[in-house]
């Protein structure tokens, strides 16, 4: 049977005001399986309204404890009903049902952090050059915040988004990708006991339709997008024109370098997880693997013996290591950039091709996929494939690797692989990316912050800072002596 998901708007299930649905396929076997609204202006204006009465409420927007209690009972509710959402995300993006049990299971610890974030949250005493005055900092919230999220991990994406608006003193208005909305319309179902009405709406639907009406509306004060670098662009367009702000995390081809020194197995271990975990579809996917010649041979005949043990098979299965390729765009995208790059002339070391698996032979699988002999300039090189594909380059000194590292349009992710720490430290400290790994990859915590530079994007999430980038600074000041009359002669 297929499932329907709506809206959800002020607390409510609000059907589309235009009466249509969008499809989703289940990428492991190829059919229909729900269908998501297919939201429009109208739509969006309802939750726009909603969130503007929400956050303007005093006891939201100036009682902070209110807003930590909030996020705490959040942080509870999702700790007690996580294990409901872990099916539908599955359905929709076919990522492993291992994979999203771990995400899911940390989603309440992202809002329990920034809970505790808000309540010791300091504001900076301002000291004036001034006499007869003094000043003072505040810190107020833009409203309603837009939040854009993508479908390789729509809930956890969110979170990170959500929760430190909350905390902020805003509204929030997700609008999850169209081809993964059902975990974050169950989320934001599941929330409404504990959180006020119009906090927090979902609106789904396309990206150039209910996504663009959400960045153009006047009372939607800040924008945060993550996804590819053309939708990425086009918000920054439209926030620019309507004179918002706009944090962007865009795309990667994140390097790992691996020196001769490097932990064998610590590093096979952080190259697999790095590439092939998820499919690579991973905005921090370490698509680039620059390694010193004289471990070049053993290095990836041990990583081309672990990626053939992997097994495919159906991703709500704990025993499956690999699952389908998202959806049908993504599995026919990365087929043709394969095709291009071999007939660029790259060598396929393994993989390379699409897998017909037992019981899910209409599934978007592709075995793992390891190239050599692949050209700097090329498009494989250069261009994010958001597939399973690990591009091999070797080097033969330090600055010849970080030359090829930051040979990239990209400034997401990067690791860095070594015996010798302080030198791994000094490597990476050269290397034009916004997160950097040494003898370890993927990791993220609500503690360090997380965004790219170049076309990967601007502004960070998380962090030390990130309740501080929902809101605004105000300065006020204080008369402290009489004025003089200023035209007195």
């Amino acid at each position: 049977m297929t499932r329907q998901f709506q809206h959800v708007i002020d607390g409510q299930s609000i059907a589309p005001d235009s009466g249509e649905w969008i499809d989703s396929v289940n990428p492991a076997t190829g059919e229909v399986w729900a269908r998501f609204a297919r939201g429009n202006a109208s739509d969006v204006a309802a939750a726009v309204a909603a969130a503007v009465t929400a956050c303007g409420r005093p006891d939201w927007r100036d009682d902070s404890a209110n807003r930590s209690a909030v996020l705490h009972a959040i942080a509870d509710l999702l700790d007690q009903g996580f294990e409901q959402l872990i099916e539908v995300e599955v359905n929709d993006n076919g990522k492993r049902i291992r994979e999203v049990r771990g995400q899911f299971a940390g989603l309440g610890g992202w809002y329990r952090h920034f809970a505790v974030a808000l309540a010791d949250l300091q504001v900076e005493a301002l000291s004036l050059d001034q006499p007869g005055v003094s000043a003072r900092l505040e810190l107020m919230p833009y409203g309603v915040v837009g939040a854009i999220t993508a479908w390789n991990s729509p809930l956890m994406i969110a979170a990170w988004k959500v929760a430190p608006a909350l905390a902020g003193g805003n509204a929030v208005i997700i609008k999850p990708s169209e081809m993964a909305s059902a975990s974050t319309v169950m989320f934001a179902e599941l929330l409404a006991p504990v959180v006020p009405k119009g906090l927090i709406n979902v609106i789904t639907g396309y990206g150039h339709e209910a996504g663009a009406a959400i960045v153009a509306a006047d009372d939607v004060r800040k924008v945060t997008f993550t996804g590819s670098e053309i939708g990425g662009s086009k918000v920054a367009a439209t926030a620019a024109e309507h004179v918002k702000p706009a944090t962007l995390e865009l795309g990667g081809k994140s390097p790992q370098i691996v020196f001769a020194d490097a932990d064998l197995e610590n590093t096979v271990n952080g190259v697999l997880s790095g590439i092939f975990l998820s499919n690579g579809q991973s905005c921090v996917a370490g698509s680039r693997l620059i390694i010193q010649e004289p471990i070049r041979d053993l290095f990836l005949q041990r990583l081309q013996e672990r990626v053939a043990s992997l097994r495919f098979g159906d991703p709500l299965r704990d025993d499956t290591d690999i699952g389908p390729i998202a959806n049908k765009p993504q599995f026919d995208k990365v087929l043709a950039m394969l095709d291009r790059a071999k007939q660029a002339g790259a060598k396929v070391f393994a993989g390379g091709h699409a897998v017909k698996v037992e019981g899910f032979e209409n599934g978007y699988f592709i075995a793992p996929t390891i190239l050599e002999a692949v050209a700097t300039d090329s498009e494989i090189w250069q261009q994010e494939v958001f597939g399973p594909v690990l591009c091999v380059r070797s080097f033969a000194t330090a600055d010849e690797a970080i030359r090829l590292a930051n040979d990239s349009n990209y400034g997401l992710a990067a690791g860095v692989w070594s015996g010798d720490a302080d030198f791994a430290s000094s490597v990476a400290s050269r290397i034009d990316a916004g997160t950097v790994y040494i003898n370890h990859y993927r990791s993220v915590s609500a503690c360090a912050p997380v965004g790219g530079i170049k076309k990967s994007g601007y502004g960070r999430e998380l962090g030390p800072n990130a309740i501080r980038d929902f809101m605004q600074e105000k300065a006020v000041w204080h008369g402290t002596a009489p004025l003089p009359n200023p035209f007195q002669r």
